[in-house]
């Protein structure tokens, strides 16, 4: 599992405000926090970010890639967003993300089109933008996905990252979710007829009023059923270090290759 940091919020009021201010400094800070990780990609949420004034998002971009190149998923539901921050030319930038709600799609799908080095993030959510709460019933939106973006072209699907979306435990069959979420990522690539790739947020997992311990003791006992059914991008609050350790270690145990124990680290950065 490669891991991107839902850490930079820019819908929260200091990044937001710094970012409208062309203010450097604090989202440099940001950045440097997330990288000092350990991680693979980070997922920047823009929310309607650009809307108003397009020169926002090229300019974050710009003061991002002075930190890191490493890979970007631009989580906004604005089109308009996720067109402008492609437009800027910069590398590894990706699109977190639609789903099969109408406007979603036809507002994405040529996007992805356009843009051929991107990978667009779609989310298993109906039509009328709801989790599927039916035994199987990610599957079945799965299918009408892949149907969707490869009318488009076979080819795209290469590029698509599915999202099964982790709901909370808190929620009404909050755990029959979570272990769907789960059947749902062992049945994809036979679903498509193809390896698909994933992403899941852990951090939905227990969002809500939770006590710390409580919260890390599930979601260390998560991750591991996400790394055995093959998930590729764990989106996940990279705050949490014991979390961190727990994504590596599971990551020694399914990557096939030999264990070592030099390879797993005993304290994260």
């Amino acid at each position: 599992m490669r891991i991107v940091s839902d850490n930079v919020q820019l819908i929260h009021p200091s990044l937001h405000g710094a970012v409208t201010r062309k203010d450097a400094p604090p989202i440099i800070t940001a950045i440097t926090k997330c990288v000092a990780s350990g991680i693979h990609a980070i997922d920047l949420n823009i929310g309607p970010m650009g809307t108003q004034d397009p020169t926002v998002i090229p300019y974050l971009l710009d003061v991002v890639r002075s930190v890191t190149p490493l890979p970007l998923f631009i989580d906004s539901p604005h089109a308009e967003a996720a067109r402008q921050a492609l437009d800027t030319g910069h590398p590894d930038i990706h699109v977190n993300g639609f789903s099969l709600q109408p406007r979603r799609l036809d507002a994405f799908l040529p996007l992805m089109v356009a843009h051929e080095q991107a990978h667009f993030v779609g989310y298993l959510l109906t039509e009328a933008g709801a989790v599927p709460t039916a035994q199987d019933g990610r599957l079945q939106v799965a299918a009408a996905l892949f149907t969707a973006v490869a009318a488009r072209g076979a080819h795209l699907l290469d590029r698509l990252i599915v999202d099964p979306v982790v709901v909370p435990l808190l929620w009404d069959e909050g755990a029959f979710q979570a272990l769907e979420v789960i059947r749902t990522l062992r049945a994809l690539d036979e679903l498509a007829g193809r390896p698909v790739q994933s992403m899941a947020g852990l951090s939905n997992l227990t969002s809500g009023k939770v006590p710390e311990a409580k919260r890390r003791l599930m979601e260390h006992t998560y991750i591991p059923l996400l790394a055995e059914a093959g998930l590729d991008y764990i989106l996940m609050n990279t705050n949490r270090k014991e979390s961190l350790r727990a994504v590596h270690a599971a990551n020694l145990l399914t990557g096939g290759l030999p264990f070592s124990w030099e390879a797993l680290p005993t304290e994260t950065p």
